[in-house]
């Protein structure tokens, strides 16, 4: 009985069964409050338990205690729920393999089909159910899905990258369980066609009558007085084997013909197919033809006939009308728990010196709105769309509306035949038609085969900044700087993040809604992000727009009104994300979310940073940086090549180091949106706009210019160019300050750098011209030979600087020989004293220091200019013969402006002498390069004409040779 069985097999079975038993046990059991033992080392390198309940349960309630609960967190975290279980279910089924002695064929080729299946369905997970109801944080489809989700949304989209995940599962469970999983699902997909096709009644009809083997007559008179069957148990019957239809007959299969039986339904699989849509009668019921020859004779109808059919035999009143009314009875249930959640969202976040989130109740509730009398509108407003297309000759039904607050998209479904171009050429006449200012035809729509037309309703919905965020906060939790737009023309919200944007163009003409939507972005950061981890500039040109935040603890600098200061503040934003990006260099991490997932301790031993003072110096957190710009034109009117290039450095760059921009225009023009500008602000923001040109340069392309006005808006998504229309957000002025106060409650934290940051002669505006020595220099050289220590800590808090800035100070000390060679964690070394620096800085000690400047071109050089000096620790000697000439010359100067109406006189002389010498040398350079002009035509001349010679020679030599 036992002689064929392997003992080694056995255990590896009975050992597997209880694995799966654990598992199942532990999953089941398994909740988020358990206290989680840390795991040990080899597991501990990859995985690391998620704190989702604070504190945790005192012990663990899980069946299989503490080894347990780290288990199921352990697959939960990484695989999910679905793959956790679908692992759980693999193990079993590999244990009743090993029970039962099955042999395996290929199991490298079906364990690559396994890990694609689950690759695939972690990955569906992830996109179709992002979070686990008390669960880790990696969601359904665990660290797995959510990475295999993020990479199928980024090359792929939402529609590319679910037909790919699909295709990926269902591949590896044919690899994996052989075909017999794609045997079933394609008799269960030959049912789902047909019954798409025929229709659950009548394809009921046809199992049943095959199912009884009875005269095809006697049987279709049985079925008129019968109920339909059900569709489950004739498929439940198919998948057991026990019939093939074949030809539309039913045949009998015993077991020992179940091959030859599977090829010959393969081969008639097509006469199937043929047979089963032949024709359809007035009454909708199908007849089998007793013979082949007639099946030609017989039309058949394609399934764009019969949904034509089907849409033209509906009532307008059947008519599918979707609005916002029954998601918001969805959702009031779970209203009081949205409150509740965002209210209490500063409780559960640490502080920052006693700094609260602003309370979603003072915001303003939306109003009351009326759905049936705009669902009887845009019912009437379908039959007029279809009337006006049968009037120009167009068959065309509305299959489809969805509402929006201001906008209505009719679906409309085009008759075969009709090209798109000739419909899209009706804009003008459907608005005639249904008398409103625009429309807009979207064609077609994405996913679909339907073409979208845009109408106004009648009666506008205000959308409110707390509506948006109460439908979109499930969406805005893993954002990093989550901003509430609006809803699109389906009513749903608007919430992207700022941070993956990078930047976003705002444009608009005045009283169009930019203003409002500027300051619903603004209190959309206030209201979910603290001053430690977001931080702003505001930059207002008319001085009333943004005031109404200057009491913000976000503030970097108080709002700036002068254009001069601004061009300072975006130069100081340029270098400041040149020292973020040396930091991030140094710690050797590439993007700001994940420097601030670091420990201090991570980031002192990644730098080398031992001196205690030199930690103090190293910041250990860097918040997001938001720079907001009312008025771009006004920016560039003052300085507009260096506003550009800031710009344009900042919007190239800045996006791993966390400094985003929000620029806003209401002259969208090309001397303000300039084509590197735009090129580097993907995503843009078009209120109406005046003309069609202002909407090409903000969009690329027309629609701005019919938009609506009050807060109708187009979105270009960045990274596409489909464009998404939408409502902006409402704010009115008692929200913004009720908001502003609550905030505003602590001491604002400016930096001293920008507040103490200079603009005369536009020293401090470009970072490229800016000379090498820095204006602190010599402040910091008497500090650091002062206190005998070279350290980057001890500029910063005596001078007020950056870690950047003080680092540059002391890598020119260094240069020069002040300070000594980098040290490591040690501060470096001062070479000279107090006595010779200020010898150095008189000019008479030992190491005189001569700063390198730019090149000026000079007027009038002199002729024996002294070298150029550069910087060295050296000696420079100067020849006593340049310091008399020099004294001469400053002598001659002095009498010349003693001597009262005599210096006008003379330097007019000089100026006549230099006018003059300079004609005579332009006209000797006139003269000189005709008179070489001239000489190398005659060259020229005298060359062809001994080549035409030389020519006429060869062809006489060849006539006498001939």
């Amino acid at each position: 009985m036992f002689e064929n069985r392997s003992l080694h097999r056995d255990l590896i079975a009975i050992g597997l069964a209880a694995a799966v038993l654990f598992l199942t046990l532990s999953l089941i059991s398994y909740d988020a409050a358990d206290p989680i033992p840390a795991p040990i080392f080899p597991i501990s390198e990859i995985y690391q338990p998620d704190v989702v309940v604070y504190p945790a349960a005192e012990r663990a309630h899980n069946i299989c205690g503490g080894m347990g609960a780290l288990a199921a967190d352990l697959l939960f975290s990484r695989l999910g729920g679905l793959g956790a279980f679908y692992l759980v279910f693999s193990l079993a089924a590999l244990d009743f393999i090993l029970l039962k002695r099955l042999e395996v064929s290929a199991p490298a080729l079906r364990m690559f089909g396994w890990l694609a299946s689950l690759t695939g369905l972690t990955a569906l997970a992830s996109m179709y159910a992002p979070m686990m109801h008390d669960g880790p944080l990696a969601g359904a489809g665990g660290a797995l899905g959510s990475l295999g989700a993020a990479l199928l949304h980024q090359h792929f989209a939402a529609v590319g990258g679910t037909l790919l995940a699909l295709t990926v599962t269902a591949v590896g469970l044919f690899l994996c369980t052989d075909y017999e999983l794609l045997r079933l699902g394609m008799i269960v997909g030959v049912k789902g066609i047909e019954t798409a096709v025929l229709g659950k009644e009548m394809v009921a009809k046809r199992i049943k009558k095959k199912g009884a083997g009875a005269d095809a007559d006697a049987e279709s008179e049985a079925a008129d007085g019968e109920e339909t069957t059900d569709l489950e148990d004739a498929e439940a019957e198919i998948a057991e084997g026990m019939t093939i239809r074949i030809g539309g007959r039913q045949v009998e299969v015993a077991d020992d013909e179940e091959e030859e039986a599977e090829y010959e339904e393969e081969e008639a699989d097509g006469e199937e197919w043929e047979e089963e849509e032949v024709a359809e009668d007035e009454e909708g019921e199908w007849e089998e033809e007793e013979e082949a020859a007639e099946d030609d004779a017989i039309p058949v109808k394609t399934l764009a006939d019969k949904a034509a059919d089907q849409a033209a035999e509906k009532d307008a009143d059947s008519l599918a009308v979707k609005n916002t009314k029954s998601k918001k009875k969805a959702k009031e249930d779970d209203r009081a728990a949205v409150i509740k959640e965002l209210n209490a969202a500063a409780d559960d976040e640490p502080k920052h010196e006693h700094y609260e989130l602003p309370p979603i109740d003072l915001l303003i509730e939306n109003e009351e709105f009326s759905y049936d009398a705009q669902e009887k509108e845009v019912r009437q407003k379908a039959k007029v769309l279809e009337k006006t297309f049968a009037n120009f000759g167009f068959n065309v039904k509305v299959v489809e509306i969805e509402t929006g607050p201001v906008i209505a998209q009719y679906e409309v479904e085009l008759e075969a035949g009709l090209r798109l171009s000739k419909i899209t050429g009706l804009a003008d006449d459907l608005a005639i038609a249904l008398r409103v200012p625009s429309v807009r035809i979207v064609a077609p729509i994405p996913g679909k085969n339907t073409v979208g037309i845009e109408v106004p309703n009648d009666e506008r919905q205000m959308v409110r900044l707390r509506e948006v965020m109460e439908e979109g906060i499930g969406r805005s939790g893993k954002m990093k700087i989550p901003i509430f737009l609006g809803k699109d023309v389906s009513g749903n919200p608007l919430v992207v993040d700022l941070a993956s944007m990078p930047h976003l163009l705002i444009a608009g003409r005045t009283g169009t809604g930019k203003s409002v939507c500027l300051n619903a972005l603004i209190t959309s950061i206030l209201m979910t992000r603290r001053p430690d981890e977001v931080r702003m500039l505001m930059i207002d040109p008319k001085m009333v727009e943004l005031s109404c935040y200057k009491t913000l603890p976000h503030l970097m600098h108080p709002v700036v009104t002068d254009m001069k200061k601004a061009e300072a503040i975006l130069a100081w934003a340029v270098e400041k994300m040149e020292e973020r990006y040396q930091l991030l260099a140094k710690v050797g991490v590439r993007h700001l979310s994940v420097f601030n997932q670091l420990s201090p301790e991570e980031i002192y031993d990644r730098m080398e940073v031992g001196d205690e003072e030199d930690r103090k110096a190293v910041p250990t957190h860097l918040p997001y940086i938001v720079i907001v710009a009312d008025e771009m034109a006004d920016l560039m009117m003052t300085a507009g090549k260096e506003v550009e290039q800031h710009i344009i450095r900042l919007a190239q760059k800045s996006r791993a180091v966390g400094i985003h921009l929000i620029l806003a225009t209401q002259k969208p023009t090309v001397d303000v949106i300039t084509g590197l500008i735009k090129s580097n602000l993907p995503a843009r923001l078009a209120f109406q706009v005046a003309s069609r040109t202002d909407s090409r340069v903000v969009l690329d392309e027309m629609g701005a210019d019919k938009l609506l006005g009050n807060g109708d808006m187009l979105f270009l998504w960045p990274g596409t160019s489909s464009l998404m229309r939408g409502q902006g957000t409402y704010l009115s002025d008692e929200e913004i300050n009720s908001v502003v106060d609550f905030v505003s409650t602590g001491e604002q934290d400016f930096v001293k750098e920008l507040v103490q940051l200079r603009v005369e002669d536009g020293a401090v505006a470009d970072p490229s011209k800016m000379k090498k020595r820095d204006e602190l220099y010599e402040q910091a050289v008497d500090v650091i030979v002062a206190e005998q220590r070279g350290s980057v800590s001890l500029l910063q808090r005596a001078l007020g600087v950056g870690y950047g800035r003080g680092a540059r100070l002391i890598d020119f000390m260094a240069e020069d020989g002040i300070v000594g060679p980098y040290n490591g964690s040690q501060a470096r070394e001062v070479l000279i004293s107090v006595t010779e620096w200020e010898e150095m800085k008189a000019g008479d000690g030992p190491g005189k220091i001569e700063i390198e400047e730019e090149e000026e071109p000079a007027e009038a050089p002199p002729k024996t200019a002294p070298p150029k000096a550069k910087r060295t620790n050296k000696v420079v000697p100067v020849p006593d013969v340049e310091e008399e000439e020099e004294e001469e010359y400053e002598e001659e100067e002095a009498e010349l402006f003693d001597e009262d109406g005599e210096e006008e006189e003379e330097v007019e002389e000089y100026d006549e002498e230099d006018a003059e010498y300079e004609e005579e040398e332009e006209e000797g350079d006139d003269e000189e390069y005709e008179y070489e002009e001239e000489e190398y035509e005659e060259e020229e001349y005298e060359e062809e004409d001994e080549y035409e010679e030389e020519e006429d020679e060869d062809e006489g030599d060849r006539q006498k040779t001939a």
